[in-house]
């Protein structure tokens, strides 16, 4: 991770530490590297900082001579599958995704619709550091441009019906917005498909994105699932790449077990590539158990979706994601998105003649707690004998029965702990040890 760039982009509190030079020296660089004349997309969540940050990126793309096409409020995935099949340079997503709504970020994808590499990164952390614009101007009589084309739009909604079996209008839904981008385009996608859906949390205000609703707060869903007849809840994240489910009676589906239904989907259709699928060291033991039974291999990589994405390219595979909702169809996308994920899970309920709470018995979780613990020098700690001793003394406790994991957050300051065991007790005597140690280290 560099200075401004975690595993997502850049992200800090709006008007703070992400504030309008940043965001200009970000419009400034994209706009003339490696050339001038660079076209570029770009959209935002909903929060209220959007213009804000819209208006910065877009004086230093166009002070840069370059063309910065605007597509207004849109979803993460949306920009990667647009820059894309419309040959643009640069897409830039300005969101702090399931974060509250006083935070923001700015997302950066390729001309292939994928995450800028690390290289690309650290030149951009170089300019916005330099204490003079040694960039040159565009001359005035080739400044850049900003047209607004809100129809591009469609053609990402006409990729998602794509994806749809004409099974799925048969369901009755619940579909929370976290009052962010799906809110955007969840209507109309429901009345193309004919779903019997009610959506909540779908009228954003600009501070409301992710406030007590969404995918990182399941419990409005859940209370609303089991007051009428669903077949199924979805929730999204603010800007709509990360998707969690309900089942009908309240339970919790997490990318885990959708990783698990999709994989099982996938090979029988003959579609799950090398027979293998993409996770991550936060996915639950249950999830790698099931997959053996199944038949079915894994690679495991670090936390971010960006490492999924680069396992599946390397390995030519088909399917990948995270526990938080973070699932990439790679044969249709290059990146996570959660409203193609509630589609293809549309899919598997609705040609599936099995229950649904049925079909998740073989992938229920183990026991698992994760604590974030706030630190100013989450990097330090994360090489300190001490906290590295423990870590390997609850392992070996733990066995083959459960596991521990201690890392820093890609995008704030906190160092996260992640205990899962088939004993509920064990798990919270090894948790509160390893939490109250850092406790203790951080302040040395």
């Amino acid at each position: 991770m560099g200075k401004y760039f975690g595993t997502d982009g850049v992200r800090g509190v709006a008007n703070d530490n992400l504030n309008v030079h940043i965001a200009y020296r970000i419009g400034r660089f994209l706009g003339q590297y490696p050339k001038t004349n660079q076209s570029i997309l770009i959209a935002s969540d909903t929060r209220l900082s959007k213009d804000l940050f819209m208006s910065s990126i877009a004086a230093g793309v166009l002070a840069s001579g370059s063309k910065l096409v605007s597509i207004g409020v849109s979803s993460t995935p949306s920009i990667s599958y647009l820059v894309l099949r419309k040959h643009f340079n640069y897409g830039i997503m300005i969101s702090a995704s399931h974060n509250p709504y006083y935070d923001n970020g700015i997302k950066i994808f390729n001309n292939r619709g994928k995450k800028i590499s690390e290289k690309l990164e650290k030149l951009i952390e170089e300019y916005i550091d330099s204490p003079e614009d040694y960039l040159p101007f565009a001359p005035s009589e080739v400044l850049g441009t900003m047209p607004y084309i809100l129809r591009y739009k469609n053609e990402y909604l006409n990729f998602l019906v794509k994806a749809a079996s004409p099974t799925v209008s048969k369901l009755k839904i619940l579909v929370d917005c976290a009052n962010g981008s799906a809110s955007f385009f969840i209507n109309e996608l429901i009345k193309i498909l004919s779903i019997d859906a009610t959506i909540i949390d779908a009228q954003p205000n600009g501070k409301n994105i992710n406030d007590h609703c969404g995918s990182t707060h399941l419990e409005n869903l859940i209370e609303k699932i089991k007051e009428d007849n669903y077949d199924v809840g979805f929730a999204f994240d603010g800007d709509a790449d990360r998707c969690l489910m309900v089942s009908g009676d309240g339970t919790i589906i997490d990318g885990d077990a959708i990783l698990y239904l999709s994989a099982l989907h996938m090979k029988e259709n003959n579609e799950l590539k090398g027979n293998k699928i993409v996770l991550t060291v936060m996915s639950n033991l249950a999830l790698k158990n099931a997959l053996k039974d199944a038949g079915i291999g894994y690679i495991e990589t670090q936390v971010g979706d960006k490492y999924v994405q680069a396992e599946l390219e390397k390995n030519h595979l088909s399917l990948g994601g995270e526990q938080s909702g973070h699932i990439i169809y790679y044969s249709d996308l290059n990146t996570g998105d959660g409203l193609l994920t509630m589609i293809k899970m549309l899919n598997v309920i609705s040609q599936s003649n099995i229950p649904l709470v049925k079909m998740l018995e073989p992938v229920k979780p183990y026991p698992q707690k994760l604590v974030n613990i706030e630190v100013e020098n989450k990097e330090e700690l994360m090489q300190n004998p001490v906290i590295l001793d423990e870590i390997n003394k609850i392992d070996l406790e733990l066995n083959n029965e459960g596991r521990i994991l201690v890392r820093p957050s890609g995008t704030e300051p906190l160092i996260r702990v992640m205990i899962e065991a088939k004993d509920p007790e064990k798990l919270d005597v090894c948790l509160k040890r390893m939490v109250d140690l850092i406790n203790v280290e951080k302040t040395k």
